[in-house]
């Protein structure tokens, strides 16, 4: 059974809400705006409600298979780290889905909904910090809301271990390990994908 939701998990993961709601109206979300299977390449193709859409989707598809494992945890005495691989699977199968030849997008939301099943103090930390990030962007240095959401999922998903480490209970101990080394590397997968814009905000600004 515990395998069979670590399974269920990366293949929720792997349906990109993205490809879906692009293809209803007869786009090809991968030819156009930055090419990205995520919400915020919808949002700058489709308009701003598809973002919302598709953003909530995303984040379901990583809230409601880690509650399921922690229900699973909880009723029948499953392997107490099964949360945490139920979560890093559909995080996984968001950034590598297997019905896009392993080319998915970059997991904020999938990996908001995790978090806010294991570490919900951490996750709104991470998102307060995210919303703040992203209206500085926008409001001071007048970055389009699609620009500013690159900054602002960098910086959260850098808040996260912190805020974890902060508010949590004993995150070294033994029991939690797992779940501490999880958001770790969690958060640097994340970074990671991002690294296209970390490029964009490090390369030199030319007058014009």
């Amino acid at each position: 059974m515990s395998w069979l939701l670590i399974l269920g998990a990366y293949l929720l993961g792997s349906v990109s809400f993205a490809w879906l709601a692009a293809k209803s109206k007869g786009l090809d979300l991968r030819q156009h705006g930055s090419g990205n299977l995520g919400a915020t390449n919808v949002g700058r193709v489709m308009g701003r409600s598809w973002f919302f859409v598709v953003f909530f989707a995303d984040l379901a598809k990583g809230l409601i298979p880690v509650l399921l494992a922690l229900l699973l945890v909880e009723r029948h005495q499953a392997y107490p780290a099964l949360p945490v691989l139920v979560g890093a699977a559909a995080i996984l199968g968001h950034i590598f889905t297997c019905f896009h030849g392993f080319k998915g997008g970059k997991a904020v939301a999938t990996a908001l909904g995790v978090l806010i099943a294991l570490v919900y103090i951490a996750a709104a930390i991470a998102f307060g910090v995210w919303l703040l990030v992203w209206a500085l962007g926008y409001a001071v240095f007048q970055m389009k809301p699609s620009e500013a959401v690159g900054p602002a999922s960098i910086i959260a998903a850098l808040a996260v271990p912190i805020a974890h480490l902060s508010t949590f209970p004993a995150p070294w101990a033994v029991v939690n390990l797992p779940l501490t080394l999880f958001i770790f590397l969690a958060a640097t997968l994340v970074i990671v994908r991002h690294r296209s814009n970390i490029a964009k905000l490090l390369k030199p600004r030319v007058a014009e």
